[in-house]
């Protein structure tokens, strides 16, 4: 099996590489805890990986594992023991096709985090409980929680209903054009004839 290992902290930068299955769990095992920290496992063809271990926190792992690749990946946190598991079973049988941990990811659309939120959600309705009315994030584990992360540069938010890109920030709230009044258009005064004026 073909093994590719990315390693940013230690310059580790393998690619189309046959490892041996102690090989590849010494790698794996030794990769530093980065986010960009990363083992793939290839079959033959090294545009297709079969599965990557990507590290996500401490002794927490995300596995992906492409059904169509950049459409629907299969998806799950594991821990070390657990990855290294996956790992003996990938070369044992070329797949992990029969985990059921795994979750079906658009990865276009959604993440997994989102994918696992849904999934509590649909729990909580089939059970009675209202999503919104009960506080889960403190039954989640950290793995499980969604992340804040800010948006990028070309993704755009909307304001009051107005898009305002995000370079512009709070500064271009407060350069919207208020609404004004034309005071010289102001409609002038009806003289009346009253009992005094005459």
């Amino acid at each position: 099996m073909k093994t590719a290992v990315i390693d940013s902290l230690q310059c580790i930068d393998l690619m189309d590489q046959k490892l041996s299955i102690n090989d590849t769990l010494s790698y794996f095992q030794d990769l530093s805890e980065h986010h960009d920290s990363e083992i793939k496992l290839f079959k033959s063809d090294s545009k297709n990986y079969i599965a990557s271990f990507n590290w996500y926190g401490i002794n927490q792992w995300k596995i992906d594992c492409p059904v169509e690749l950049y459409e629907i990946h299969r998806q799950q946190y594991a821990t070390t023991e657990e990855c290294v598991l996956l790992i003996k079973k990938l070369y044992q049988y070329g797949n992990l096709d029969n985990e059921d941990k795994f979750i079906d990811v658009p990865i276009q659309h959604f993440t997994l985090n989102e994918m696992i939120e849904f999934r509590q959600e649909d729990k909580m309705m089939l059970r009675g409980e209202d999503p919104d009315m009960t506080s889960s994030s403190s039954s989640q584990s950290p793995s499980t929680i969604k992340s804040s992360s800010p948006k990028t540069d070309n993704e755009s938010s909307l304001v009051l209903g107005e898009q305002l890109d995000k370079k512009q920030g709070k500064d271009a709230i407060s350069q919207r054009p208020k609404n004004t009044v034309d005071i010289s258009k102001k409609s002038k005064p009806i003289k009346e004839k009253s009992f005094f004026s005459i």
